[in-house]
């Protein structure tokens, strides 16, 4: 619901000062620079259209904390709108043409500077001019100076050094007829008949600033918190739309709450420090709320439930409110329920930050997908100790490896995520069965060859999985923990080098797929190089000092059968490594791997597709694949 209008600029001005017309707090300060501030006021006096301004009338639904317009002497008064697009245009406007302070403006290279702007009157009605010529922007003090300042060219500190100049100030265009009535007679004493002059400035100029009028968008406050929240997604600030945390934190600080620091210190937290838990780098303060949301949420449905059995004796599944932790679920999440879930759910972040890393997902990029760390927080926080037991993380696992073997957050992963977290709380506690999830989770057992990059969730998992299975490294023998993964820069490389491969013709689509890749040092990979696998296994034999017993040993730790290895015999390893990888992936679904044919290679193309250049470069430049970098088309 909105009404569309006009309104005199001297009214919205008048408006802005008396604090009736106010700014969301969340709104970017004022940025404008001194040539923005030039043409706005050359295009209202020459009576050009300026664009439409947007407001909110206060008191519906959404209440946000307002602040005055820069410049806007301090007042409490309850704001009768808020000023959601124009500030700009209003605080330049305001401070310019009716603010006996100078504007804080800005110049071409950013230095803030504060300005009076005046207007040369006879170049201001002076025909082939731009107007923007005949207005003066002066320092505070309104002394123009050169030469370092030594020497004054124009004093308009005055009135009369203002009637000398014919410099009109440009805060009085609402309330001009005492400066003109001394103008004129300044001039008269002196001999010059100024009222032709000033005719022609009142009609071109004066008269048009004062007597402009500005479209106007007024939103209802009767409007839905759905609709005011699209509306302010809308709205550019900075060249960036407000996410739903954004917004959140305006509306909450209108109750004194400051979300904003609150999740910084949340985050650090979370994050940890000395000892970061890179894992969860990434996590986001959306995130944060999407768990606080699922628990509010939950608790909600929950209550309904006890409800309907205390008042009918049966529930009835569309009584009940949904679980939900999408965007306008999140806008709904009231100040109340945040304070009451925040602990747990920063506490349940902690705790899926270590679950990850039991299952050898130490760095941020492997994580299959980064709304489980949303699921897995959210059913920490719900379940507390109940979720660290044995039988609990076991089950948990289960869940884990069905959504990122299976691919089951690829689309819908909001709903999907409403869905699985209270089944899964329900079936950790042993009060319900395992989620519907785990049932859905599928594995085709051809999917392996088509798995060849990180943006898979799939293929970080089995590099995960293989890391979890307890593989050596070729050269030092460790295991991966959270030391030796950064320290030795682990990450997943090709058995089979490219080099060799293209070499012998094996095509790129399956020498690059997951079958030929395993998690190693990078000094490893840099041994192998692009040599064959008989060659570069005597090679790391005699500098590091193994018998081939030892590194067959390594080998097997990898999956990897060690007889294809040094026979250079692709096929056979293939074969074999594919066969052991499907068992892996068995053992995580528990369920067995679908034989028949149809792995989804088209979609896994175009994902590759999708992906910018530059971004798969990067990743494969941090992979450091030294034995000669994926060509891109081949990805």
């Amino acid at each position: 619901m909105f009404d569309s209008t006009k309104e005199d600029l001297r009214d919205i001005l008048r408006s802005a000062e008396e604090g009736r017309l106010q700014l969301p707090e969340f709104q970017r300060d004022y940025v404008w620079g001194d040539a923005d501030v030039r043409s706005l006021v050359a295009s209202v006096a020459k009576g050009f259209p300026v664009g439409a301004l947007l407001t909110l009338e206060t008191g519906g639904e959404i209440e946000f904390k307002p602040r005055l317009l820069a410049g806007v002497p301090a007042k409490d008064v309850r704001p009768a709108e808020l000023l959601l697009d124009g500030q700009q245009r209003i605080t330049s406007l305001y401070q310019a043409t009716r603010s006996t302070q100078p504007v804080r403006t800005r110049t071409p290279k950013g230095t803030e500077v504060e300005r009076y702007y005046f207007i040369d009157i006879k170049k201001a009605v002076a025909g082939g001019v731009d107007f923007e010529e005949a207005i003066i922007g002066v320092p505070a003090d309104r002394v123009i100076r050169r030469n370092f300042g030594r020497e004054i060219v124009c004093d308009l500190s005055t009135p009369q050094g203002q009637f000398e100049a014919d410099a009109f100030p440009l805060n009085l265009v609402f309330d001009s007829r005492d400066w003109f009535y001394d103008w004129r007679d300044h001039w008269r004493a002196r001999g010059r008949d100024v009222g032709d002059l000033e005719r022609d400035f009142h009609r071109g100029v004066v008269d048009r600033i004062s007597r402009y009028e500005m479209p106007i968008i007024r939103l209802d406050k009767r409007n839905s918190r759905e609709a005011i929240c699209l509306v302010f997604e809308k709205v550019n600030v900075g060249g960036k739309k407000l996410d739903a945390f954004e917004l959140v934190t305006a509306i909450y600080a209108a109750s004194g709450a400051n979300l904003r620091e609150d999740w910084a210190a949340r985050r650090a937290r979370i994050i940890g420090s000395p000892n970061r838990r890179d894992v969860l780098s990434q996590i986001a303060s959306t995130d944060f709320l999407q768990a606080c949301t699922l628990l509010h949420t939950r608790e909600l449905r929950l209550a309904r439930a006890a409800e309907l059995m205390r008042d009918k004796g049966k529930i009835e599944v569309k009584e009940l409110p949904q679980v939900s932790c999408n965007r306008d679920a999140l806008l709904g999440l009231p100040l109340h329920a945040y304070q009451k879930h925040a602990n747990a759910v920063e506490k349940g972040f902690v705790e899926a930050g270590s679950f990850l890393n039991e299952h050898k997902i130490i760095w941020h990029k492997d994580v299959p997908y980064p709304t489980l760390i949303v699921g897995l927080a959210a059913t920490f926080a719900i379940l507390g100790k109940a979720a660290q037991t044995a039988a609990a993380k076991e089950k948990l696992a289960r869940w884990f490896w069905s959504i990122t073997l299976g691919e089951l957050y690829g689309s819908s992963t909001e709903s999907r995520l409403a869905r699985d977290v209270p089944e899964l709380a329900e079936w950790l506690s042993g009060a319900g069965p395992h989620p519907r999830s785990v049932d859905e989770a599928l594995f085709q057992r051809d999917r392996l060859g088509s798995l060849r990059q990180r943006i898979s969730a799939a293929y970080k998992g089995l590099h995960a999985l293989l890391m979890r299975s307890g593989c050596r490294d070729f050269i030092n023998g460790r295991p991966t923990d959270l030391m030796t993964f950064f320290n030795d820069k682990i990450d997943i490389h090709h058995i089979f080098p490219q080099a060799w491969c293209k070499k012998k013709g094996i095509p790129p689509n399956v020498f690059n797929s997951i079958v030929n890749k395993t998690p190693l040092s990078k000094a490893s990979n840099i041994a192998i190089g692009g040599d064959a696998p008989s060659v570069y296994l005597r090679r790391i034999e005699q500098r590091q000092g193994l018998s081939p017993e030892a590194l067959d040993d390594i080998l097997r730790s990898h999956l990897i059968e060690p007889a294809h290895l040094r026979n250079d015999d692709f096929d056979a390893f293939f074969a074999a490594r594919m066969d052991a990888l499907a068992g892996v992936v068995a053992g995580a679904l528990g369920k067995a791997v679908v034989d028949e044919q149809g792995a989804d290679e088209a979609e896994e193309e175009v994902a590759a597709e999708e992906m910018a250049p530059e971004e798969m470069a990067r990743d494969m430049a941090e992979a450091g694949d030294t034995d000669n970098t994926v060509e891109l088309e081949t990805a």
